[in-house]
């Protein structure tokens, strides 16, 4: 059963309009890939990052993903995904995920785009923030796991540590 009342058949040029105006406003580089997805490079402070904005029309929603630039070891799986389960308790929008098949990890977010055809600038700059901000804050953590050997709590004190003011 599903309560989708308006359902599109396919994905809007506008949609993709709106993703590239607002890539065009950050100055990042990206390719419209036909009518299904947008490619684009983050740069974050650990350095450029692919991201893809992809579209699904059942159910309606927009999907953005960023392949994170780490490089996880098949020994410290278990770990890393304690890890990410960890880093996921904080974030307020998005997720990660490591795919162990696949051996990546990658920060999600999904709108849902119901009786609506395409976002907001405004929800596809949220998504943008949220994954830059959840990579900037948390890529350190996933190489002191990785490289360290830390344990994932050790990992995640290191990086929610804050100073206030200047020493």
């Amino acid at each position: 059963m599903s309560l989708d009342i308006l359902r599109p058949d396919e994905p809007t040029q506008g949609m993709f309009d709106q993703i590239e105006a607002v890539l065009e406003t950050l100055d990042w580089q990206f390719e419209r890939d036909g009518q299904e997805a947008v490619h684009c490079i983050m740069p974050t402070r650990w350095g450029e990052m692919g991201g893809l904005f992809a579209c699904r029309t059942t159910p309606s929603a927009l999907h953005f993903s960023l392949t994170v630039d780490v490089k996880p070891q098949a020994a410290r799986r278990a770990v890393i995904c304690e890890l990410v389960m960890m880093m996921n308790e904080r974030l307020w929008l998005g997720h990660f995920d490591f795919w162990v098949d696949d051996n990546v990890v990658i920060f999600r977010h999904a709108l849902p785009l119901a009786d609506r055809m395409e976002p907001t600038r405004g929800e596809i700059s949220a998504t943008l923030n949220a994954a830059l901000e959840a990579v900037d804050r948390f890529v350190p953590a996933f190489n002191f796991v990785i490289w360290a050997g830390k344990s994932p709590a050790e990992a995640i004190e290191a990086v929610m540590f804050e100073t206030d003011g200047e020493a």
